[in-house]
């Protein structure tokens, strides 16, 4: 074999493999979409009927909770940490286990303090699926 023999064999390996994996990431994503709108359908279920977790025979579906915590505004964000000398706040972002215990979380799930200024704080209701064994 000769040199450009190899190379094109190489060049079509290449676009056979990147094709490939354009087709994944697309199935992918219709995969994805079904599952959300399942997730969604699920979860509508669950809030009618008043349920956090329901068993099946092929898996227990289970409300589940989703944080996030970013900086709005950094310099409000540094003069809290800095007055109140939070310095555990700090880990290049904002660390969200201080953030939620600033906050204070009761027994119920329900925080009973805003957020310190410059934090924003989300919190997203999901639905998780665990196999049955």
């Amino acid at each position: 074999m000769n040199i450009d023999t190899l190379t094109a064999k190489y060049v079509e390996l290449r676009d056979r493999k990147a094709e490939i994996e354009k087709k994944a990431e697309d199935d992918k994503r219709k995969l994805t979409t079904i599952m959300d709108a399942i997730e969604l359908k699920i979860k509508e279920i669950m809030h009618e009927q008043g349920s956090t977790s329901i068993k099946t025979p092929h898996g227990t579906a289970y409300i589940a909770y989703k944080e996030s915590v970013t900086v709005a505004d950094w310099e409000a964000t540094l003069n809290y940490i800095t007055s109140n000398e939070r310095w555990d706040m700090l880990e290049r972002r904002v660390s969200k286990t201080t953030v939620k215990s600033i906050m204070d979380e009761d027994k119920d799930g329900n925080y009973l303090n805003p957020p310190p200024p410059g934090v924003n704080f989300s919190r997203f209701e999901t639905v998780n699926v665990r196999r049955s064994t």
